[in-house]
């Protein structure tokens, strides 16, 4: 694996866990309870009912996301451990510099 890939691997990893849950997530459940209301002609009963259900979806979904967070974390832990074995200190400061602002042009 070439020095380029690493990095690409490892930036890809620090974006995807810097990610914000809610940006994945869909508009909140009250805009998304609203238009099912309307759409689908829900009555008082049932509508506080899908609001419940989609609340306890989105803890679940964050949960699911959090565990994951915390896998690629680890993994990115690991791979950044394996390379400071490998490469040498001025190595390691250059490939961390790539690092940060690959990170840093992906949040714009």
């Amino acid at each position: 694996m070439n020095s380029n890939t690493i990095i690409i691997t490892l930036a890809s990893i620090a974006l995807l866990v810097s990610t914000p849950i809610l940006a994945v997530q869909p508009a909140d459940s009250h805009t998304v309870v609203n238009r099912m209301a309307k759409e689908l002609g829900l009555n008082d009963t049932q509508r506080s009912q899908v609001e419940t259900i989609l609340n306890d979806e989105k803890k679940k979904v964050e949960a699911v996301f959090n565990e994951e967070k915390m896998k690629l974390q680890a993994i990115q832990q690991e791979t950044h451990a394996s390379l400071q074995a490998v490469l040498t200190p001025e190595q390691m400061q250059k490939l961390d510099k790539k690092m940060r602002q690959r990170s840093n042009s992906g949040r714009k």
